[in-house]
Order: C-alpha cells, then structure tokens, then sequence
C-alpha cells in the first residue's frame, strides 16, 4: 500500500502570512497618500494674523489704533469695520456697519496711510504702531457716511435739533449725546475673518 507524503506544517501557513503582508502594505500606502493629500491642503491655506487692538474715540480730538500687540498686518490685506454697540440701541449692528477709510487714516508721521491716488505711505501695521483719525474726519459724513442724516451739512460737527433724522443722527458716535456709550472697532482679513477687535467709549 503506497503512503502519501506528508505535508509540512509550515506549507500551509505561507499563503495567510502573505495576504497578511500585503494588506499592511496597501494600508500604509493608502496612509502615505492621505497625510501627503492633507497637508498639502494645510501648506496652501492662508494663516490669519492675530492682533490685539486698543482705540480711543473722542469727540473733540479724533480717534487712535493702536496695534498692542500680535502679527504684523498688512494695510492692503486688511479692513477697519466700526459698529454701533448695544449701547446704541439693539439689533444695530448691521444698519451701522461701516468699512473706514484708509485714506482718512494717519500713521505715526502724520502720512495719510493711502494716498488719493491708491498708494501707501505706509504698508503694514507693527506691534506698537499707532494710528489716528482727525476730529473732523470722524464727522458722520466722513466716518460713518451710510447712516449720516440726509439734510446734514457735510463737514458740520453738530446737527441742528430741528434736523428730519434724528434717529439716524442718534447713531452717529460725533454726535454729543453718545458720550459714555460703546462702539465696536475690528480688523477684518479682506475674506472677512476676524484679526482683532474691541471696545471704545465715546468720550469728550
């Protein structure tokens, strides 16, 4: 009677351990693929610059920025917004929204920081810089000319108590009946994404 031969253990476990072996090469690849894809995607986004920001508003002399600390901002890349706080009244923060002109904006010479013309005598906004506006720029007219009252005299520092838009005079931070209350300065990316923001008290 003719006896088959026997088969070795080991022959048997050759096929799982390779199958074992591919599958940790399929996943490792599969895991180089992935972080490669994210952090290429990481490396092209933008990082947004943090600053923190203090201003003083005051009715008489203007209004100074003063970057306190942080990143330094490019002037081209980045927006001063002003709104009215709660203090105001509520629910005004949209109506009061306002973009500040860079033209109306001092540096620490006296420059304007843009030109007319669409230049910069300054191009970027160092920890311990200062900024200002001039008493008369901060007119409602100049300041926050999307809420300035229709029959208000442009470059006046009052509005008469017979004017038809009281209520919108209401909101305008020169106008003398604010001092005490709060609005908001913040420094936007030009994407809209927050860079530093705070409180300033309307003061004489």
């Amino acid at each position: 009677m003719t006896q088959k031969p026997l088969r070795r253990n080991s022959d048997r476990a050759v096929s799982p351990v390779v199958g074992v072996m591919l599958m940790l090469v399929v996943t490792i690849i599969i895991a180089a693929v992935v972080s490669a894809f994210s952090g290429g995607m990481a490396s092209g986004q933008k990082k947004i610059p943090q600053a923190t920001i203090q201003a003083d508003y005051s009715i008489n002399d203007g209004m100074t920025i003063k970057h306190a600390g942080g990143d330094p901002l490019p002037l081209a890349d980045i927006q001063f917004v002003i709104w009215d706080g709660p203090t105001f009244g509520p629910n005004i923060e949209q109506s009061t929204k306002q973009i500040l002109s860079l033209t109306k904006m001092n540096d620490d010479t006296g420059l304007p920081v843009m030109t007319d013309s669409g230049g910069y005598n300054t191009t970027a906004l160092l920890a311990g810089s200062t900024l200002s506006i001039t008493a008369k720029d901060c007119y409602c007219d100049v300041l926050q000319p999307n809420i300035k009252p229709s029959d208000y005299v442009s470059g006046d520092a009052t509005y008469p108590s017979t004017g038809a838009e009281q209520a919108r005079w209401g909101l305008c931070i020169s106008n003398p009946n604010n001092v005490g209350k709060e609005f908001i300065l913040a420094l936007n990316d030009k994407n809209g994404n927050l860079i530093g923001r705070t409180n300033v008290k309307v003061t004489w």
